[in-house]
């Protein structure tokens, strides 16, 4: 029976509602960054339905403002790195790990690089988009990108005015960040670029100027008439293309990399009848029974940012975010800093030897836990541990990568600690993070 059901409805609801500490640190991982102990003890007693609400359920958006505007007040136009690891601090110390996730997921999407637009409160502007908006609806979110300063300058949104149009937004538009490519022709293109005229810059605003504007008519995905911007974001968010094309990269962010096309159908009719809310759907995947398969379990590759930020958090650490930053950029990933307007290849391209080496590299620094490193202390949650020797090793196994080790590799690691010396449980710690399996969210 539950064979057939799940071949009808591929996001059905697990049968059950109990969590174990594998099944709790999973869903911790994929919503947020990492798992604490205290955590998974919450997730298992509480179980997968409170569990997910209680995850998926932010603040409003009005206390990030707050607090970024002070923030912002502190940022000159090239300290494009401070503002970084003040969004990686949110991330270490958060309660509500899915807005810095979700934040996370759009900046690649709308993936914008500081590498052209060099000016930081530009870029912590449109960080405080993806906060503020990335975990609602998605039309005001692409309202608000189209409007964007940091926007306006990445794709050259100045230079598209009333007989000079330049099509390198609308092109991204339709190509990357909703319908995808076979949804739309070199047509829509030219006449969305049209309609699209009229902003430029303002200091750290956008405004729209009317004699900028190309006012004329045309033609976008069918709808003809005196097209602006507003109509282009209505008729892109509102596409089934769209709807489909965004139910997918979140599958893929929060899931699965290659979800089955059974799924992407069943997500995004409840992407769709959400009116593209990004939480709505997150709930159903969370508590679906195919999230929770072997098949999903382990499946992703950790970016850096979810390598760095989950394992400190899991060991309730005390990290420098500058320290963070940079172990970050030797894996990879330079946040406000995308390699191109597709943002990162993700997965697979994480890994090479380079980067593994890093991430070695900070798993034995986040061991060390000493001062002047990437963690000062904060590891005395091992001290909740009971055992030692290979037994000690197995559960801390167990916890930090939410998934049991052979033993020959625990006796593998137990030697290499015991030739290392020092402390113990701490190497133990470093040993397991430098695993492969480390790198698997």
């Amino acid at each position: 029976m539950s064979s057939l059901r799940q071949r009808s409805d591929p996001l059905a609801p697990r049968g059950s509602d109990d969590v174990d500490e594998r099944a709790a640190a999973h869903l911790l991982r994929r919503a947020g960054f990492g798992h604490r102990r205290d955590e998974i003890r919450l997730a298992v007693e509480h179980g997968l339905a409170a569990t997910v609400d209680r995850l998926t359920t932010l603040d409003p958006p009005c206390a990030t403002v707050r607090e970024f505007d002070d923030v912002l007040d502190t940022i000159a136009a090239g300290e494009t790195d401070a503002v970084v690891a003040w969004w990686v601090a949110r991330m270490l110390r958060t309660e509500q790990p899915l807005r810095e996730k979700l934040a996370l997921f759009w900046h690649g999407h709308f993936a914008t690089s500081d590498a052209k637009v060099q000016n930081a409160r530009l870029m912590a502007t449109q960080l405080r988009t993806f906060l503020d908006l990335g975990s609602g609806s998605f039309e005001p979110l692409l309202a608000a990108i189209t409007r964007d300063a940091a926007m306006l300058t990445w794709l050259d949104g100045e230079a598209n005015r009333k007989g000079h149009p330049n099509e390198n937004y609308a092109r991204e538009v339709f190509e990357l960040f909703t319908l995808g490519i076979g949804h739309y022709d070199e047509h829509d293109v030219r006449e969305a670029a049209r309609a699209l005229t009229g902003f430029r810059r303002a200091g750290g605003r956008t405004e729209f100027v009317l004699a900028m504007h190309d006012d004329g008519e045309k033609t976008v995905l069918g709808r003809r008439g005196s097209l602006r911007a507003d109509d282009v974001v209505t008729l892109c968010a509102r596409h089934r293309a769209t709807a489909r094309r965004l139910a997918t990269r979140l599958l893929q962010a929060f899931a699965h990399p290659a979800p089955p096309s059974d799924v992407v159908d069943a997500a995004t009719d409840v992407f769709a009848a959400a009116d593209l809310d990004s939480l709505a759907l997150l709930r159903v995947v969370f508590r679906s029974e195919w999230f929770h398969s072997n098949a999903v379990v382990h499946a992703r590759i950790a970016s850096p940012a979810e390598f760095v930020v989950g394992h400190v958090r899991s060991l309730h650490a005390r990290a420098d975010a500058a320290a963070c930053v940079a172990a970050m950029r030797d894996m990879g990933q330079w946040l406000l800093r995308p390699p191109t307007v597709k943002g990162w290849d993700g997965e697979a391209a994480w890994l090479n030897a380079a980067t593994f080496v890093a991430r070695a590299d900070l798993a034995l620094r986040i061991a060390r836990g000493a001062d002047g490193e990437l963690v000062r202390g904060g590891l005395e949650v091992l001290d909740q541990l009971q055992g030692d020797g290979e037994t000690a090793i197995a559960t801390i196994a167990s916890w930090l990568l939410g998934t049991s080790l052979p033993n020959p590799v625990i006796h593998e690691i137990a030697k290499t600690v015991a030739a290392r010396g020092g402390d113990a449980r701490a190497g133990a710690v470093g040993a397991i993070l430098a695993l492969p399996e480390a790198s698997l969210v």
